[in-house]
């Protein structure tokens, strides 16, 4: 009799074991970022505001760790890690992402957002539904648009016109978008990860490439390609985005605390644009080399880039037709508004 009842005390045990231990189990949950971030950047105090937060609200049920550092490799590797769960979460440009979403180069097609109201507003109420089951086919979960900035034309010597670009050798990120800018402008087009760009521009293996304000004046390559034209041609909004199974895996509370503990792309944006805006008066107050082109020579841009759009869909294939669907419609929509508010006074 007291065997048979130390059997059935043991089969409880063992039936309420899986739930047992996971109520007491206090093992922080692991949480790797792989981002790179200069220090003092924005996208560095995003992620110290990410840390503070996650402190805050979570305490010590998350172990976080930051490598923001480019400790992770590139873009394209970085994303890779965190599509296996060998890094949890991260922050990326479209150029660097669209290695893994290809479509995402779509939103990089030149001249195609007026302003960043205009762009705010299509990516905001369009293009998210668009993008988030992509992602997730690759195991990943698109959280939020963040910031980056306007791409403009950096070069040893002034790129102010497309012909100047003609036979120049000109660094490309990993977005068909972007190869297809650097191809369509008649430069010698050389594709890299940014962590090989200013030593290959001291070496003379490039002389040119875009980006935004705030990489150039932060980073050092105004030093090395000392002439930057505000081309404005396309705009890299960057993405966080999280390990698709983690991120479902973890209790709900602390899901939402995990998502809500980054700056929202609001606040991201503003952050960004301020110090962009910030470095572009100081550089011309200084007499430094920040070309500003006419609405002539920006229309002879757009003209010699004009059919790019077709070559990314091309190019890419799969949902990049109905990605630039969508970009058409929103963009109808927010100039429908627009106007409509025009018409009111």
């Amino acid at each position: 009799m007291i065997f048979r009842t130390f059997k059935l005390v043991l089969l409880a045990l063992l039936l309420v074991a899986p739930g047992l231990a996971q109520a007491t189990d206090t093992t922080p949950v692991k949480l790797i970022v792989g981002a790179f971030a200069s220090p003092g950047s924005p996208w560095d105090k995003d992620w110290q505001t990410f840390r503070r937060n996650l402190d805050e609200a979570a305490g010590d049920r998350v172990a976080l760790k930051l490598l923001i550092r480019g400790e992770t490799g590139g873009e394209p590797v970085t994303m890779t890690a965190i599509r296996r769960n060998r890094i949890q979460f991260g922050g990326f440009t479209l150029g660097g992402a669209s290695a893994i979403v290809p479509e995402l180069s779509v939103l990089l097609s030149p001249f195609f957002f007026a302003d960043t109201d205009e762009l705010d507003y299509v990516m905001d109420r369009h293009m998210l539904d668009v993008f988030q089951p992509l992602f997730a086919e690759k195991n990943l979960v698109l959280l939020r648009w963040v910031e980056v900035g306007w791409l403009n034309m950096y070069g040893k010597k002034p790129i102010l016109l497309p012909e100047d670009a003609q036979g120049y050798r000109l660094r490309a990120q990993a977005s068909e978008a972007s190869q297809i800018m650097m191809e369509s402008l008649g430069g010698d087009m050389i594709q890299m990860k940014f962590q090989d760009v200013i030593p290959s521009l001291q070496t003379g293996l490039i002389a040119g490439g875009d980006t935004n304000v705030v990489i150039y004046g932060l980073t050092g390559l105004a030093e090395e390609a000392p002439h930057l034209t505000l081309t404005r041609h396309a705009y890299d909004t960057g993405v966080v985005v999280a390990n698709l199974d983690w991120f479902d895996g973890l209790p709900p509370e602390l899901r939402r605390i995990v998502d809500a503990a980054f700056p929202a792309s609001a606040d991201a944006r503003a952050g960004v644009r301020a110090v962009a805006a910030a470095i572009t008066e100081r550089a011309k107050a200084a007499g430094f080399n920040f070309h500003e082109i006419s609405a002539e020579d920006r229309a002879r841009w757009a003209t010699v880039t004009e059919d790019n759009y077709r070559r990314i869909i091309a190019e890419i294939g799969g949902a990049s037709q109905m990605v630039y669907d969508a970009m058409l419609a929103g963009r109808g929509e927010y100039r429908a508004r627009k106007r409509g508010r025009g018409a009111d006074g």
